[in-house]
């Protein structure tokens, strides 16, 4: 019976501790599946907001412009009828509210207005199931129209398209279209213009497929960037719009640099493959290759290298240049794991990584956030919503501004710090709507006060345009006074519960947290394991990097933050946490003890146990053994293992062992310094030579000695007989 363990120093671990310690490291949600049905069921958060219904019909604004006063508003819109029955006598109905004041204002009456002034109705006709339309709508302005919406000043407008008529013989609003619309005029030259800054993020989804590690080569499950980085593709578009226009100093572009740095990756080359091959598996016969399998690892080529090179060249022409967190990575919950190495790499390592691609400094050590709020000390100035409380030193944004900039764009946002009675789905609305009410929303703010304006963090063209064509007009204009971001003053942290006055619906729930965090904390006892060689250029961090980067893409706000993708992004996060997990299993089962047999049998106590330690990492690894032993059995282990890369080592040892004991059982493994266990516990059974020799010899003994008490036995009854 075990009774007690032992090591050459003092004990730790039993083997079968050892071995469910390592059977049980790296514990993933309760999980996958059991979260995501958790978190993306049939019943949506409320907290995403119901204030609007969702309408039966299409309606969406394809073309329109900003007018001026007296002009008609001229819109092309689009309707479909999605549904299996014809909709007979179809009007589009023009509405309007009265101007704009605050965007506050402008955000209640895009969510409650009463639209009391109405234009000139367009008939459609009937749609039949299926069927889509365009038609053009011509609204007179000019008070002295018939059929006029009445705008007789400058301003910005609510403005909604209602969808009308009668299905089975009875009427009905189907659907409609609502956004901000800004009417020009000769406005007076204001006596003391007020301040704008605007912040101008670019990210986008990094598909690098995980388990990457080291210096790999790039491999990504899609070739999507490729075509946002070729001519006319999102990301091309939105660097050439903001260098297409001047904001005199007003402007400065929040980069993502999980992103410029996959894009400056790509330019040297990259692979695109749904899966990268597994750790360890061992080389392809010449032969294998000539033939396809089921585990063809080669991809296909990328087609986006070329691009992403001239893409970087544009990056460095920029005249402002700041950092949002790595991957658009949800900063505060990184921040909840405790783990400095994972902040380090979400808020701190941007500046140095863009520097390092595009050879500017970045303009300010201020951080775009994507939630638009902080819980956590980053450590870093952070970019905030102004009806916020932060923790650390931060600079403020108009929440209100914030939140109709980040609903426009490809992936409307639904801000956590927004007021929750005023949230719906704002796809409701189209992508031209929701890029005039971006526009609109600058025009009201700097009428309003000095404003830094947050664009979306997943920002659009359409959106982009109209809002820099907002801006600069307002700057050459004087309506507005250009304001660096390097002038935005730091404001100290306010007293209260740092976070969004409001509840979050795309936040990262605490169980997501803690697997985040126990992830985080295996990939840093993984990094420990190894050592840096002079000999090779590779360090244990570097290694480890893309692993850490890996967790913060998993919990990116791209997708998470938006009502569209909510699902899709948390069933994404669960894949990518579960296959870091199996990375991390894989990479720690690399490095193992391999004995030559299950049993040592020694022809003295001084022979010496040989047990080979084998090394997958490409690093060397330095180690002890430790073992699990019977009462009074000692293992002579050497002080320190130190495993060279991608190699072996045979590991010499001695055990003492009862003199009595005919053989002994003895757990080992390796574990580090600090007796963390590494390797899957083995266990060898010792016996000595000598011993087994004695006990045969008595066997032996034993048995010849029946043998002649058998044979004198028989010798003496055959005497007896003789004598009779």
């Amino acid at each position: 019976m075990i009774r007690r363990q032992k090591s050459r120093t003092a004990p730790i671990l039993t083997a079968s501790a050892a071995a469910l310690l390592l059977a049980t490291p790296l514990p993933v949600a309760p999980s996958a599946s059991a979260a995501i049905d958790s978190e993306a069921n049939d019943t949506p958060n409320p907290a995403w907001g119901t204030a609007r219904m969702s309408s039966e019909l299409d309606l969406e604004l394809i073309d329109a412009v900003p007018i001026h006063t007296g002009d008609t508003f001229n819109a092309r819109i689009r309707v479909h009828n999605p549904t299996g029955q014809a909709i007979e006598d179809l009007h589009v109905n023009p509405r309007r509210g009265g101007a704009a004041e605050s965007t506050e204002q402008a955000r209640s009456e895009l969510t409650f207005g009463a639209f009391p002034f109405y234009g000139r109705s367009v008939e459609v006709g009937t749609l039949e199931p299926g069927e889509t339309r365009e038609i053009d709508v011509e609204v007179p302005t000019n008070i002295s129209e018939e059929f006029t919406l009445g705008i007789e000043d400058p301003g910005v407008y609510p403005m909604m398209f209602t969808l009308t008529g009668s299905r089975d013989g009875e009427s009905n609003s189907f659907a409609d279209e609502r956004f901000l619309l800004e009417v020009l005029g000769n406005n007076a030259t204001p006596d003391d213009a007020e301040n704008l800054t605007l912040i101008y993020p670019i990210t986008a989804d990094l598909d690098i497929v995980p388990g990457e590690t080291g210096d790999e080569e790039l491999i990504l499950s899609s070739d999507n960037l490729a075509a946002e980085l070729s001519p006319g593709g999102r990301l091309d578009i939105l660097l050439h719009e903001y260098l297409d226009h001047d904001l005199k100093g007003a402007g400065c572009v929040a980069l993502d640099p999980g992103l410029v740095d996959t894009v400056h990756r790509m330019a040297d080359g990259y692979t695109v493959h749904d899966t990268r091959p597994p750790i360890g598996r061992p080389p392809q016969r010449l032969r294998d290759s000539w033939t396809n399998s089921e585990e063809d690892y080669r991809g296909e080529p990328g087609t986006g290298s070329a691009a992403a090179a001239e893409w970087i060249a544009n990056l460095k022409q920029l005249d402002c240049v700041m950092t949002m967190p790595w991957a658009n990575t949800d900063a505060s919950a990184i921040a909840k794991t405790r783990n400095e190495w994972m902040r380090h790499e979400a808020v701190s390592r941007g500046a140095e990584t863009i520097e390092r691609i595009t050879g500017n400094p970045v303009t300010t050590n201020l951080v775009a956030v994507g939630s638009g709020y902080v819980s956590e000390d980053l450590q870093e100035p952070a970019l905030v919503a102004d009806n916020s409380i932060w923790a650390g030193q931060a600079t403020t944004f108009d929440a209100s501004l914030g939140t109709l900039l980040a609903q426009s764009g490809p992936k409307p946002q639904t801000t956590g710090y927004s007021d929750p009675s005023l949230r719906y789905d704002y796809r409701m609305d189209s992508r031209r709507a929701r890029a005039l009410t971006a526009a609109a929303a600058i025009n009201v703010a700097v009428g309003e006060q000095e404003s830094v304006a947050k664009l979306p963090n997943y920002l659009g063209p359409l959106t982009a345009a109209s809002v820099l064509d907002t801006a600069q007009r307002l700057l050459d204009e004087n309506q507005a006074r250009a304001r660096s971001v390097t002038d935005l003053p730091l404001e100290p942290a306010p007293e209260g519960t740092p976070g969004s006055p409001y509840e979050d619906p795309a936040e990262l729930n605490p169980p997501d947290v803690v697997q985040v965090q126990q992830l985080a904390a295996y990939t840093d006892e993984l990094t420990g394991m190894m050592v840096n060689d002079p000999a090779i250029s590779l360090t244990r961090y570097g290694f480890t990097l893309p692993l850490r980067r890996n967790l913060l893409t998993a919990v990116s706000l791209n997708d998470r933050g938006t009502r569209g993708g909510y699902d899709v992004a948390v069933r994404e996060q669960h894949e990518r946490l579960d296959e870091h997990g199996t990375t991390l299993r894989e990479l720690r089962d690399s490095v193992s003890l391999i004995p030559p047999g299950n049993v040592y049998t020694r022809v003295s106590d001084s022979s010496p146990l040989l047990i080979v330690a084998k090394n997958g990492l490409p690093l060397p690894v330095e180690a002890t053994m430790l073992y699990d032993a019977p009462d009074d059995t000692r293992l002579n282990t050497p002080s320190t293992v130190r495993i060279p890369a991608k190699g072996s080592i045979t590991v010499s040892m001695t055990a003492d062992i009862p003199s009595g004991a005919r053989r002994s059982d003895i757990g080992l493994w390796l574990a580090t310094p600090e007796r963390q266990a590494i390797s899957e516990p083995i266990t060898i059974g010792v016996q000595t030579r000598a011993g087994i020799v004695s006990t045969y010899g008595i066997g032996i003994l034993a048995g010849l000695a029946l043998i002649l008490a058998l044979l004198f036995r028989l010798g003496k009854q055959k005497k007896n007989r003789r004598q009779r």
